[in-house]
């Protein structure tokens, strides 16, 4: 069997394939060809390559379909996949890193790009310990293994519950379910999404370890938010329901304090639960597997109850909110990158302490589900208005968020704030997020140069993602445009993710446009989106967001000048 590395090229252009060999050829490897999707991942399944260089685009199946076929199982999750495309665009280089690819090339290729990278993954694959020729059962048993965070599917304890079923005559079912997942993966990201599933797993296991005896533990499906507890009931104290109502207050409780430090940018409001409880008696004359997905459906459906409660108790909580005017003004730092001093700052909204909806990304996307956007945009800008007119302005800049589709909406009602702005010409920035495609760029960007008139900014909020895309970009020519939390986090070890803050910083340079990043949250970060050309940086590593602008400049000081103690100590300064 040779030593030296195998690449599968799979590309059904003839011509590219040519290149390739050609550009490979100094690093000694071995190279098979596939022409078609379905080709490449039986190769990559048979022969089990160092590196495969993937067209996305090919007949039968996509590249995308076969890097997520072959990253999904543990055998083949190891070989290092490379993604070509005709097009950079930001969503397909996004949803790359979704796939699980290790890079990307943008045609047409560049010589020294494609060795750089190719020997850098090969490197990387040769330090990997050797996997076995075929799959083993523990390998087979992996696919249904959540990856997150480790726990067993249902159908791989199964057996063992209808085990103790059968001993026990009777059995416990906790279902828990996080509550508010989706919004806190589209806030910061997948991959802060899996991290912050581990740590919870991490806290169910132990809870559920302190609570029940003998208990399994298994995540509803792959790549979920939802987990089972099965348990032995006999001589437990308390009933199934309150042993279940302790563990969803302690469970929370512990689970605070295990991301309090891993985490600080989430606010305690963020991490909540949904327990429901079943308890089941063994019946011989009914199927096992019956009775069990039986129990779990009951337990389930207590969860479902609590959270049509929980709804109607947050839509009632956040009317008051709305009616009463109930939110805060904050102001949180923006920094340049090259000196760390202060830009200027972004003005946002938070609701009542101690509420629900004390954290702002959450009272938004809330609001925005109970069909009370519009309400709490016109008192959010009252508020801030108010606040503004408080305030010496200096020589700083302020954006101010406000939904894309809310301009054409004439129950927002911001003409007083855009005469307030267009009286302090050159202070303030309209920072627009896009929750639906904006349909006619045209009409929009009109729109937009009439605030330009009047001295008002554009920013783009979250590009990179979602409907921030390049057309949107192009199209409406902003003064700065803002680089999505889901980019910066984990930013200085995914060279994709550099790629695509590279390509916005190139795109801002041709535009004439600054570019901010948010979500900062370490030295690395800071340190990478400053070596990419990231112009401005906002985030908790500089400061939180705070009522008062001293408070919030103070903060910012103190943060760089323990930054550079830091680079003393390690000599870097």
């Amino acid at each position: 069997m040779s030593e030296r590395p195998l690449v599968l090229i799979a590309d059904d252009n003839e011509d590219v394939v040519v290149l390739l060999k050609s550009y490979l050829r100094p690093l000694q490897c071995d190279i098979i060809v596939a022409h078609d999707g379905e080709e490449a991942l039986a190769l990559a399944q048979t022969r089990m390559p160092d590196v495969v260089l993937l067209d996305v685009v090919m007949p039968k199946r996509s590249g995308w379909e076969v890097c997520q076929a072959l990253k999904g199982v543990q055998r083949t999750a190891g070989i290092a996949v490379v993604l070509m495309t005709g097009r950079g665009d930001v969503k397909d280089r996004l949803t790359g890193l979704q796939v699980g690819a290790d890079d990307y090339l943008v045609k047409p290729l560049d010589r020294d790009e494609v060795v750089r990278r190719v020997r850098k993954l090969m490197e990387r694959h040769r330090e990997q310990p050797p996997r076995a020729e075929h799959a083993t059962r523990d390998e087979l048993e992996s696919l249904l293994l959540d990856r997150a965070t480790g726990f067993p599917t249902v159908p791989l304890v199964i057996d063992r519950v209808k085990e103790i079923l059968i001993e026990q005559e009777e059995i416990g079912i906790v279902f828990i379910d996080i509550e508010q997942f989706e919004a806190i993966e589209v806030e910061y990201g997948w991959a802060f999404f899996d991290e912050f599933l581990r740590r919870v797993s991490e806290a169910v296991t132990a809870e559920a370890k302190q609570r029940f005896r003998n208990a399994l533990i298994a995540a509803q499906r792959v790549g979920g938010s939802s987990f089972f507890v099965f348990h032995p009931t006999r001589g437990q104290a308390l009933s199934v329901e309150a042993a279940a109502d302790q563990m969803s207050t302690d469970l929370r409780q512990r689970l605070i304090e295990t991301v309090r430090q891993r985490f600080p940018k989430m606010q305690a409001e963020q991490i909540g639960f949904y327990v429901g409880a079943a308890r089941i008696e063994y019946q011989p004359q009914i199927r096992l597997e019956r009775q069990i997905y039986h129990g779990m459906q009951v337990a389930a459906d207590a969860v479902r109850d609590a959270e049509q409660q929980r709804r109607k108790q947050l839509t009632r909580e956040m009317r008051d909110i709305i009616r009463r005017k109930r939110v805060t003004t904050l102001f949180q730092p923006i920094v340049r990158a090259r000196d760390t001093k202060v830009f200027g700052y972004e003005i946002l909204t938070r609701g009542p302490a101690h509420s629900s909806f004390r954290n702002s990304d959450i009272l938004f996307s809330f609001a925005r589900e109970a069909k009370l956007a519009w309400g709490l945009e016109a008192i959010a800008l009252d508020c801030a208005l108010k606040r503004l007119k408080q305030i010496d302005l200096l020589d700083r800049k302020f954006l101010l968020n406000l939904e894309a589709e809310m301009f054409g909406q004439s129950e927002l009602k911001i003409h007083e704030m855009v005469s307030f702005f267009a009286e302090h010409r050159g202070h303030f920035v309209f920072e627009l997020t896009e929750r639906a495609a904006i349909e006619d760029y045209a009409v929009f960007r009109r729109l937009l140069d009439e605030f330009r008139d009047k001295g008002i900014e554009v920013a783009i909020d979250d590009a990179g993602s979602g409907y921030a895309s390049l057309e949107a970009i192009a199209a409406l020519a902003p003064d700065y445009l803002k680089v999505t939390k889901s980019l910066v986090s984990t930013l200085s070890t995914e060279p994709i993710k550099q790629d695509l803050v590279r390509m916005l910083v190139d795109l801002a340079g041709k535009i004439n446009s600054t570019t901010l990043a948010e979500g900062i949250e370490t030295q690395e970060e800071f340190e990478t989106c400053r070596d990419l050309g990231i112009d401005l940086i906002q985030g908790y590593f500089f400061a939180h967001p705070l009522e008062a602008l001293d408070l919030a400049d103070k903060e910012v000081a103190d943060s760089v000048r323990a930054m550079e103690l830091r680079e003393r100590r390690s000599g870097t300064v």
